[in-house]
């Protein structure tokens, strides 16, 4: 039984901490600094718990102390979805790194601290029945929870957590040991006469007695009160709302590997979100129009590439790019990239990405496509990049050569960008735009709804365009105020002109990412 307990706490430690990055993306982002930090947060409960375990056990016995301990761990579990819905909006506040380590040490430090004491408890429990072969027996329980935490890591990031969503996940872990917990407590009937030494008095064996009657009674309250705060929050804190704190309706929402995939609706925009941000929006009145203006910027690339046939984009999303090439040149073919299956069939389902001989989706990495496609494409799309964090290997040099290679001479890579155009916040911009530059001859960077806003310190979306083509900018702007020979269709196309960026840019401090160097995280962060 104890090799069972300590394999099943083993395996939900490590469920948590699988599940914890993800419990922070809707406020964090999911960027290293927040694995890091839940890694860390989680490294420092084990240290601490290992260290209290050891003494808890000396002080009182393993075997009583056991089943309390696995379930105040329970109950924490349970009670974190209930932490994260306050600590989260206040820890988005303090940056993506400080924000990460406040938020991962407030949710999950407490349950890890709990679930790290029970392996020295084992050791301590099995070494009761005698010291002759305890280092077989210590080394027996470290590889046993150790094999609990290898099921954990692959169940929970591989089936569990599309399969459960975040907060019916993350009770299961605090109910299972709750399962544990209420295991362990028949551990005194076989652990406790080997913890009392032969010389006990009678004194010391009601005390000892007292103490099994109340470890008992605080196991069973914990257990009582964790399953009231499981059931509790999958019944209000786990179904999705009806309207997000954006006043949209929610229409479906799902936990996959990748995101938190919310579709949502408010009149006649309909929206895509991954964790709390906007991927997608797409006006229902006509199914083309959309309702982020940066896709529109993406046609930009037919102004140097006029005669344009095939079109590969790079992240899907909600079809926004994809459909309105689709629909708008019948001469062109698109193919569509996107790692997240999901948010393929979303995209089908709830804002009616066509699939046809002209309008091929693969559900791939987007590099990994590269590498293996055999064809060549006009124009490349990239919308792959988050605000809050960026698919480094999307943004390297290898990668843009690699791209390179599946186009056609004279093609167009457009990307869009978040980042400013200058000032502490554009390195991210500057960077990519030097990286680019190593690869293409020609970029041309145009500023998203620059009307709006002319000030080129603030993070914006950007718009930048490679290309080995020789257009000199007289004919590409000439090109866009006349939409293409009138083929371009979007709305305010021609204004577009008006928003290129003539200024240069300063590439001297910031540098070429490559795969063995892309600090894409460091660049986005402004904390």
């Amino acid at each position: 039984m104890l090799n069972a307990i300590v394999f099943v706490c083993g395996g939900a430690l490590m469920a948590l901490e699988m599940v914890a990055a993800r419990v922070l993306a809707p406020a964090l982002g999911n960027s290293i600094f927040v694995w890091g930090s839940v890694i860390s947060s989680v490294m420092v409960a084990l240290s601490l718990g290992y260290w209290l375990g050891g003494h808890l056990a000396d002080r009182f016995g393993a075997s009583k102390t056991l089943a309390p301990v696995i379930a105040a761990g329970g109950l924490l579990t349970c009670l974190a979805p209930v932490v994260a819905s306050f600590a989260l909006p206040w820890a988005a506040n303090l940056g993506p790194r400080a924000g990460s380590l406040a938020a991962s040490a407030l949710i999950f430090f407490a349950p890890s601290l709990f679930m790290a004491m029970v392996t020295p408890l084992g050791l301590r429990l099995a070494s009761s029945k005698g010291m002759a072969h305890i280092g077989r027996t210590s080394g027996r329980l470290s590889s046993i929870s150790t094999a609990g935490s290898i099921v954990g890591t692959l169940a929970t990031s591989f089936w569990l957590i599309p399969l459960l969503s975040l907060e019916p996940l993350v009770v299961a872990i605090g109910f299972t040991l709750f399962g544990v917990a209420f295991a362990a407590l028949l551990l005194p009937l076989l652990y406790a006469p080997h913890e009392q030494p032969e010389d006990a008095s009678a004194g010391r064996l009601r005390t000892a007695a007292h103490i099994d009657r109340f470890s008992t009674a605080v196991a069973l309250a914990l257990i009582v009160a964790g399953l009231s705060t499981g059931a509790w929050v999958l019944w209000k804190v786990a179904p999705a709302p009806a309207v997000n704190s954006f006043g949209e309706t929610v229409l479906f929402r799902q936990d996959t590997q990748y995101h938190r995939i919310t579709v949502t609706q408010k009149g006649t925009i309909r929206a895509l979100r991954f964790d709390a941000t906007r991927q997608s929006a797409i006006d229902l009145s006509d199914g083309l129009t959309s309702g982020v203006r940066y896709p529109d910027y993406m046609q930009l690339s037919l102004a140097l590439k006029p005669d344009a046939k095939r079109v590969l984009v790079l992240g899907l999303g909600g079809g926004a790019i994809t459909k309105r090439f689709w629909h708008d040149y019948p001469q062109v073919s698109v193919d569509s990239v996107e790692i997240d299956p999901a948010v393929v069939e979303v995209a089908k389902k709830y804002f009616g990405l066509p699939v046809d001989t002209r309008s091929r989706v693969y559900a791939q990495d987007a590099r990994r496509f590269v590498q293996t496609a055999t064809g060549t494409w006009d124009i490349v799309v990239m919308d792959a990049y988050y605000a809050d964090a960026l698919p480094f290997h999307l943004t390297t040099q290898e990668f843009f050569r690699e791209t390179k290679a599946r186009m056609a001479p004279d093609g167009v890579v457009a990307y869009n960008v978040i980042s400013a155009l200058e000032g502490d916040q554009s390195k991210l911009f500057r960077s990519m735009y030097k990286t680019a530059g190593s690869v293409w001859r020609h970029l041309w960077v145009f500023r998203v709804n620059v009307g709006q806003d002319d000030d080129p310190t603030l993070r914006r979306n950007v718009i930048v365009l490679a290309t080995d083509s020789d257009v000199p900018g007289t004919e590409l702007l000439a090109r866009i105020r006349w939409r293409v020979g009138g083929r371009v269709q979007v709305a305010g196309f021609a204004d577009m002109a008006n928003d290129l960026y003539t200024t240069a840019v300063d590439t001297a401090d910031v540098p070429i990412m490559t795969d063995a160097y892309a600090p894409t995280d460091s660049l986005i962060s402004v904390d």
